[in-house]
C-alpha cells in the first residue's frame, strides 16, 4: 500500500470515528470532480448537485467497509456506481 492509500485509509477511519476535519479533508480531495460535474447541469441546479454529491460521499464514507482498502480511483468508481 503506498503512502497516499495509507493516508486515505487513515482519513476514512478517522472520519468514521467522528473526526470532522478528516471528513472535510476527504471531501476536499473530491472537489475537482464535483466542480467538473457541476458544469454538466444548468446553473440554477449546480448548488443542489454539489450538495447531493457531498451528501452521498459522506454516506459512502461512513458506511464504507475498511477491510478492503481501494485505491483513490477504485473509491471514486465505487462512489459513482449505482447501488
Amino acid at each position: 500500500m503506498n503512502q497516499n492509500n495509507v493516508e486515505f485509509y487513515d482519513a476514512v477511519q478517522r472520519a468514521q470515528s467522528g473526526d470532522r476535519e478528516s471528513m472535510l479533508q476527504i471531501i476536499s480531495a473530491f472537489q475537482p470532480i464535483i466542480q467538473r460535474m457541476r458544469y454538466q447541469v444548468r446553473p440554477q441546479e449546480r448548488d443542489d448537485l454539489s450538495q447531493t454529491i457531498v451528501e452521498g460521499l459522506i454516506i459512502k464514507i461512513m458506511n464504507y467497509k475498511l477491510e478492503h482498502v481501494p485505491t483513490y480511483s477504485e473509491f471514486c468508481k465505487q462512489l459513482f456506481d449505482a447501488e
